[in-house]
């Protein structure tokens, strides 16, 4: 593993992995247990997460996030092993984390204008997808 943007890359999937698949299990034990989901900021992380916009077609933002990062993570072992499809696999990263920098983006202005609560996880997630980003652009020059 020659190129250090990959390792990064590679860090910051698995990374947002946890914090997706952690705010999906906090969110299936609030649901199970009614077990509050506390926010480190002080602030209401439910009143995020369930709201009309912690929903996409009807499925959590949390699960499309786990599908982001584990196609992305797939994508850049392909990637890493030389296995060439017929797309260039460089240039899908570098639109995926840019669509996803994108979304993520639109979701904090949401919390921020509209719901007016943080969710530390959602945060810290967009904070992921724009290194994510930042990681591609030079993967992709590189």
């Amino acid at each position: 593993m020659n190129n250090p943007y990959i390792t990064v890359f590679i860090l910051l999937t698995i990374s947002g992995m946890i914090d997706a698949g952690y705010l999906y299990y906090r969110h299936w034990k609030k649901k199970k247990y009614n077990a509050a989901l506390t926010c480190p900021l002080g602030s209401d992380c439910s009143a995020v997460t369930e709201s009309k916009w912690g929903y996409f077609l009807g499925v959590k933002n949390e699960i499309w996030g786990m599908l982001y990062y584990i196609s992305l993570f797939v994508g850049i072992l392909i990637l890493l092993f030389n296995v060439s499809f017929f797309l260039d696999l460089k240039l899908a990263l570098l639109l995926a984390t840019g669509f996803g920098v994108l979304y993520s983006l639109f979701l904090t202005l949401v919390q921020i204008i509209k719901i007016k609560q943080y969710c530390l996880y959602c945060l810290i997630s967009a904070g992921i997808s724009l290194l994510l980003f930042v990681s591609s652009v030079a993967i992709f020059y590189n």
